[in-house]
């Protein structure tokens, strides 16, 4: 689910969770996942080695970082 501004939410109700736990667990997975030293370093290769992967990975990064943060203000 998508609020009116393109910020993910969570559409799931667990009893014994609750939708904000649910929400930073997922901001959560998105930091430990892409923040990984192998990670970081299989990107810096690919930038590396392609101009264009540069540019297209330079736009992703300011993407994530973007969606980060507005996750970050949805949740306050």
């Amino acid at each position: 689910m998508l609020t009116e501004r393109g910020i993910q939410v969570a559409s799931l109700h667990y009893p014994h969770l609750s939708h904000s736990e649910i929400f930073q667990s997922v901001d959560d997975f998105y930091r430990r996942f892409y923040f990984r030293a192998s990670k970081i370093a299989a990107i810096a290769n690919e930038m590396i080695r392609s101009p264009e992967v540069l540019r297209r990975r330079l736009r992703e990064g300011l993407e994530f970082f973007r969606f980060l943060r507005e996750r970050r203000a949805a949740a306050l």
